[in-house]
């Protein structure tokens, strides 16, 4: 049965392709040598640090894509993504503000949201009109 899925380190070989630069230097620039895409060492995971690596220095790649194979797009297309509400959580609690656990709880909520975006940052799952 033939694989229809690339591995990581295919697609991190089309990423190389796709520079101004020679493979070799490609490979060189992200911490590695062209041997880990050959042979048995091809089928090796790829580590965390050369993906960080990837990212930094070829922002523009999809790390979504790098990851998965598919494309963010795609994964936007078939995925249902829940957008926070910009309306202010309202309290129904007679001792939050006696407390000041209302004030409390809305740092939290906005720590997370935060967090939230930025690993969809990270993951590249920001809409590009969100990113304006």
């Amino acid at each position: 049965m033939e694989n229809k899925f690339t591995n990581i380190k295919d697609r991190v070989v089309k990423i190389a392709e796709n520079q101004d630069i020679s493979k070799e230097d490609f490979f060189n620039s992200i911490g590695i040598t062209s041997a880990n895409f050959r042979g048995k060492a091809k089928e090796t995971p790829l580590n965390s640090n050369t993906i960080v690596n990837i990212i930094t220095k070829y922002p523009s790649t999809d790390l979504y894509w790098l990851l998965t194979g598919t494309s963010k797009k795609t994964f936007l297309e078939t995925h249902n993504i829940v957008n926070e509400s910009i309306t202010p959580y309202k309290t129904h609690c007679k001792y939050c503000d006696e407390y000041g656990l209302f004030e409390v709880f809305q740092e939290q909520i906005s720590d997370l949201k935060k967090d939230k975006e930025d690993l969809k940052q990270l993951l590249g799952l920001r809409n590009e009109e969100d990113a304006t």
